[in-house]
């Protein structure tokens, strides 16, 4: 009787404890997952990586010496997901207690506009050597 006392109490207090997380996933502009995105929480102290579904997970936090700490109830924290060649985006929440599933980050390419040159740059019509697109005129 008292082995099922205790399984039954311990069963109880296993199934009160709450993971504490803020989890998503970061895609690009075609909903396509992005692997290897840094995720940054502020106020927290932490930084990781996306796997290769996109998916992050933080259920910690490190304090001023860089020790885990638990997450914060009811904190805003900002998220921010940064991948070399697209723009970061960061977004703000409200994180009250237990697990929190973001929105989807969606980060989009970087882009670069071309725009026409106002002056004539062929080299033929410019014959001074000394405004060379880098040729070497060693032993002249």
């Amino acid at each position: 009787m008292r082995i099922a006392l205790a399984l039954a109490a311990l069963t109880v207090l296993v199934g009160c404890q709450t993971h504490h997380a803020i989890m998503g996933n970061v895609t690009d502009r075609n909903g396509d997952p992005l692997d290897r995105v840094i995720i940054t929480l502020d106020p927290g102290n932490v930084q990781l990586v996306t796997d290769q579904a996109g998916y992050y997970e933080i259920d910690y936090l490190r304090d001023e010496a860089g020790e885990r700490v638990k997450m914060q109830k009811r904190t805003i924290y900002t998220v921010e997901a940064f991948k070399p060649g697209y723009h970061p985006v960061e977004t703000s929440l409200e994180y009250k207690r237990g697990e929190f599933l973001l929105e989807p980050l969606e980060l989009k390419e970087d882009t670069i506009r071309l725009v026409g040159a106002d002056q004539d740059i062929d080299p033929d019509e410019h014959p001074d050597r000394t405004h060379s697109s880098g040729g070497s005129y060693e032993g002249e």
